[in-house]
């Protein structure tokens, strides 16, 4: 399968839960305020024990302490992994297992664990200083660049979000917490590759180590994690690696193609270069018809000079100077810029937090859909589509933490208040209350007797619902 597909097809994996929905939530954007009546987000029932600071507060942590790290390259020992153990990574009964343990009731979870996988090389490689995944960006073209090591590492997070359950089930605190720091310090080590798939399954990552967290704050006994949750990087996956080389993706992979305006070529070898990206261009994209990039880079001249020509006029070149060009230079210039310019003002975004970027994303969308009519060589239109998705994915990642983060500080309130939830979140001093990352503004909050509901908007794909409880004393 081509890369950009592959990419599409993770970013969809990634910030969805069957490919079904993802491909509803492709289309969808998460709007701010209060949900609507048709609202269908799934609710989540949290029973909790009040539970105060530990001490001392940074007792636990859910990434491995500088104490605890060692010299070295994460990526080697994370392949090390796949290499030993080979024979469990191909056998399909045993994944589906671990897959069918994720979502078991704990007291059903099999007394003898994971005795058929050994965990301790993931655990090592979690605890390395730094890991480099040694793509080969710049050596080969960027869009064919493989990463089966990077899919394999989604299911070292489910293993390790079972481990992190039996633990849990055991009443295991501590080695539950360290199973943890294992699965996030996965998580933000696969998001050290550069490029978006790296970062949108380091994303999926957090979230299976995250609902592990959500399992463990409903135990009887189990220690507050307000400061420990709070103490992750945010965002805890960077997605910068990774956007930073897929905004340079056509200059990784055609690197001749960049500066074309102080190049000084022949003709021959402007149409060589032209033909170079048509026949990039019909590598990507589906149902192109199966004849040769030059008659088609011929009916793009012939069709797109004219609208080329007067682009170039626009930006400034000089009626005569156009004329004096050859035709694919003039094509090739005309298209790198409104690449460029389609790109940057999708990517610029990024910067933005989200709530402030969306609005402008949504209008770089619209205006990709545009380009359409203002490339000659769809290159835009081909190989973007998918950022805004990921865009949204970064900010539910990091939303994952923050309403964990508010789901602990009710337990602190509950436990310097007699075992009571806050009417509401503004109630809660004793640490502060963050806001939904997806919106911009505090998490939807709301109580009625002993029940509180906690939620972020965003309907059935995207919204996140809480109805939360304190477990009656003594239970």
């Amino acid at each position: 399968m081509k890369r950009v597909l592959d990419c599409l097809l993770l970013t969809l994996i990634a910030v969805a839960p069957s490919l079904a929905a993802a491909q509803v939530a492709v289309v969808q954007s998460l709007k701010g305020g209060k949900p609507s009546e048709e609202d269908k987000t799934p609710t989540v029932k949290l029973v909790l024990h009040a539970a105060a600071e530990p001490r001392p507060a940074l007792k636990y942590q859910l990434l491995p302490p500088i104490v605890d790290r060692r010299p070295g390259n994460a990526a080697v020992l994370y392949g090390k992994v796949t290499a030993e153990q080979l024979p469990f990574f191909t056998d399909r009964e045993g994944l589906e297992k671990i897959v069918k343990w994720i979502d078991m009731p704990l007291e059903e979870l099999p007394k003898d664990g994971l005795g058929f996988a050994r965990l301790q090389d993931l655990e090592r490689a979690a605890r390395c200083e730094y890991c480099d995944w040694q793509l080969p960006i710049r050596e080969e073209k960027f869009y064919e660049i493989l990463l089966p090591e990077v899919g394999q590492t989604r299911q070292f997070g489910r293993m390790l979000a079972v481990k992190a359950r039996l633990h849990i089930a055991q009443g295991n605190f501590d080695e539950a917490v360290h199973t943890l720091q294992t699965g996030y310090a996965l998580a933000r080590h696969v998001g050290e590759g550069q490029t978006l798939i790296n970062a949108l399954v380091g994303i999926a990552i957090t979230g299976i180590m995250s609902k592990q967290v959500e399992t463990f704050v409903q135990q009887p006994g189990a220690p507050n994690l307000y400061w420990a949750l709070t103490n992750l990087p945010d965002p805890l996956v960077d997605m910068r690696p990774g956007l930073e080389a897929e905004w340079a993706m056509i200059y990784l992979s055609y690197p001749e193609l960049r500066d074309l305006d102080k190049k000084d070529y022949s003709p021959e070898q402007w149409r060589d270069r032209l033909n170079k990206l048509t026949g990039a261009l019909l590598s990507f994209a589906d149902g192109a018809p199966k004849i040769g990039s030059e008659l088609i880079t011929t009916a793009l001249a012939m069709k797109g000079y004219p609208l080329a020509k007067q682009g170039l006029i626009e930006e400034g070149y000089k009626p005569a100077e156009i004329e004096a060009m050859p035709v694919p230079k003039v094509i090739l210039l005309y298209t790198m810029r409104t690449y460029e310019e389609l790109r940057d003002d999708i990517f610029k975004w990024f910067a933005v937090p989200y709530p402030q970027a969306l609005a402008g994303m949504e209008k770089a969308q619209a205006g990709l859909k545009d380009g359409l009519r203002r490339e000659v060589i769809p290159f835009a239109s081909i190989l973007l589509p998918a950022l805004q998705a990921a865009h949204r994915a970064d900010a539910r990642g990091r939303r994952t933490i923050a309403v964990l983060r508010v789901v602990e500080a009710v337990r602190l309130y509950g436990a310097a208040h007699e075992g009571n939830l806050p009417e509401k979140l503004s109630d809660i001093t004793e640490v502060p209350v963050p806001n939904d990352p997806t919106t911009g503004n505090p998490f939807i909050y709301g109580r009625t007797g002993t029940t509180a509901i906690l939620e972020s908007p965003g309907g059935e794909q995207h919204g996140l619902r809480y109805q939360i409880t304190f477990a009656p004393k003594g239970k």
